[in-house]
């Protein structure tokens, strides 16, 4: 009895294994492939005329989701 507990458990260990890094693996290379991905994509505005990286500050532009509500303030007055 106790070798046919221990040989189901290293067959379930064994199949509970190939399973984990089958999913594991997928996982993986998408990663792999995503980071090479935006390794390999750059913007050309990041670059000054000789073709070297700007490391200035990043100036960025946040969109304001409420610009209708000033609008509708002005009507009311």
């Amino acid at each position: 009895m106790e070798i046919a507990l221990v040989v189901l458990t290293v067959i379930g260990a064994f199949i509970l294994g190939i399973t984990v890094s089958w999913l594991a693996k997928g996982y993986v290379e998408d990663y792999i492939e995503n980071a090479a991905y935006a390794k390999s994509v750059t913007h050309p505005e990041m670059f000054d005329e000789d073709g070297n990286m700007i490391h200035d500050e990043l100036i960025y532009v946040r969109k304001e989701n409420n610009i209708w509500n000033e609008f509708e303030s002005d009507d009311d007055d």
